[in-house]
């Protein structure tokens, strides 16, 4: 209930200063382990991201110290947030994400694995394409533009596109698998982010 009643409030927010609009959104799958793969250049991303997809409740994964916080640390977890040591691999992290995806939920995710104000997308870090494989969940691409532009007072279009949903190929090997599942997740935001126009 906490979670619909926020997205209803940001989406509400979204649209009114930004002039929020989402394509693709039909794409979620109703039912069963999705991971949302999204480009990253904003804090306001994962709202982003949680608005464009309705249906569902994305689950995030969120960085440690923000945990810390009074009040809001214990909001996001009932928010579905779990949260992640950046830069160390931190196995909790990723066993709470894969639980997640087990139970059926969706989890979101940001695989270039820092924020980015270029506009662009990088060369992605391959956690996304490692929990697909090992759980058999389908990715979800996503890319979003115009929240590298954020800056005070100043409110441009932001825009969400998202694609069909992505099942990663099999190989001989999960080290084979995940490298090229990273490399058809690169290529499908890259399709995106050509498709919103360079991310303008």
């Amino acid at each position: 209930m906490l979670y619909r009643i926020g997205r209803m409030l940001l989406t509400g927010l979204l649209r009114l200063c930004y002039r929020f609009q989402v394509f693709g959104a039909e794409h979620l799958p109703e039912t069963g382990p999705v991971i949302v793969v999204s480009n990253h250049a904003n804090f306001i991303d994962p709202i982003v991201v949680g608005c464009s997809l309705h249906q569902r409740q994305v689950c995030f994964m969120a960085k440690e110290e923000l945990f810390r916080i009074p009040l809001f640390g214990g909001l996001i977890r009932r928010l579905g947030a779990f949260p992640v040591k950046r830069g160390t691999g931190d196995r909790g992290a990723f066993r709470a994400a894969r639980a997640a995806l087990v139970a059926g939920k969706v989890v979101g995710m940001f695989p270039e694995g820092t924020r980015y104000k270029d506009g662009k997308i990088h060369p992605l870090k391959p956690g996304a394409a490692l929990l697909a494989v090992e759980t058999g969940a389908l990715v979800l691409p996503m890319v979003i533009t115009g929240t590298h532009q954020l800056k005070p007072f100043r409110f441009p279009r932001i825009k969400a596109y998202v694609g069909p949903v992505l099942k990663l190929e099999a190989a001989a090997d999960k080290k084979t698998a995940v490298r090229r599942g990273t490399e058809q997740i690169y290529a499908r935001l890259m399709e995106l982010w050509e498709k919103s126009g360079g991310g303008g």
